[in-house]
């Protein structure tokens, strides 16, 4: 056990035994030194993403929503702290879940799902509270380079009761499908040369194609969740329609369906919310490496 584990284990008791005022204290002022050693590079990236989104074309209130994107993992770092003390009975007082009976019709027939899983909000929240509403979780998470921190992650977020496993094969995402596992997949990050293009932000944008070629594969919808603090510690968790594709589409036609469909969700969701969205992350880079002519092309709409 190193360091930082250790390290990390003191934090947790100590916000465990905090009022959740002062944790929320605590938090704010994490999230501001976070902030400070965020590189200048990276914040003015931040500002560009939110531009070139058509959020604002303002860019002091670009870089307000850059900044309050960005204190939020204070909270959120604490809040994760504070797993040990949710349980079943008492996690309907911190969070509601909006259009819950979706999940529950899938739960009663034995059915699982593709959770499109995204960086809005609080998403380690969002990954406990259905968890401990009593879903069968399943969060594929991505290997830290730091093995305290990958092993006090995975600690923390097994508390609630998910199931966490790494990048899983084919077979073992099918295999807990099918015994009705709610398997999140995140479907807003970068994927690379993996991706497929797909309007996006009011642009084409390379988007992963793993909820599409899931559901397709099993049958099974894809369900989009997402979290939105009302006040202090107390949130609201948003279960829309399930997503399937439209009728008599050949394969690659349903995956573009399917994902175009997740990507138009997730952008009205952002739109609404932008300061809960992650953009320091460069969203675009792989976009703009394979498709050069595309760089900055979109549809000129400004969502304020």
């Amino acid at each position: 056990m190193g360091a930082t584990y250790r390290l990390l284990k003191i934090l947790g008791w100590a916000a465990c035994h905090m009022s959740p005022d002062h944790a929320q204290t605590f938090g704010r002022g994490l999230g501001h030194f976070f902030w400070t050693f965020v590189p200048p590079k990276r914040k003015v990236l931040a500002v560009n993403n939110i531009i070139r989104a058509g959020v604002t074309k303002d860019r002091h209130r670009a870089k307000e929503i850059a900044k309050n994107s960005s204190l939020r993992f204070g909270p959120l770092g604490i809040s994760m702290l504070r797993f040990p003390l949710l349980n079943r009975d008492n996690i309907h007082s911190y969070v509601t879940v909006k259009g819950r009976e979706k999940l529950d019709h899938l739960k009663e027939e034995g059915k699982g799902c593709i959770l499109a899983a995204t960086h809005c909000g609080n998403w380690e929240v969002e990954g406990a509270a259905l968890a401990l509403y009593g879903y069968p979780l399943l969060s594929v998470a991505m290997k830290q380079k730091n093995r305290d921190f990958d092993k006090f992650l995975c600690e923390y977020r097994s508390i609630p009761g998910q199931t966490v496993e790494y990048k899983t094969g084919v077979r073992d995402m099918l295999r807990r499908l099918k015994q009705g596992y709610f398997v999140g997949l995140l479907c807003d990050q970068d994927p690379g040369d993996t991706g497929i293009l797909s309007d996006f932000l009011g642009q084409k944008t390379l988007t992963a194609t793993g909820p599409a070629h899931f559901a397709l594969l099993t049958k099974l919808p894809v369900m989009t969740a997402f979290i939105h603090e009302t006040s202090p510690w107390h949130y609201e968790i948003i279960i829309d329609d399930p997503i399937t594709a439209d009728e008599g589409l050949k394969k690659k036609e349903a995956i573009q369906n399917i994902t175009d469909k997740i990507n138009k969700r997730l952008e009205a969701w952002i739109y609404k919310y932008p300061e809960e969205w992650f953009w320091l992350h460069n969203r675009w880079k792989w976009t703009d490496r394979y498709y050069p002519e595309l760089k900055g092309a979109k549809n000129g709409a400004v969502k304020d």
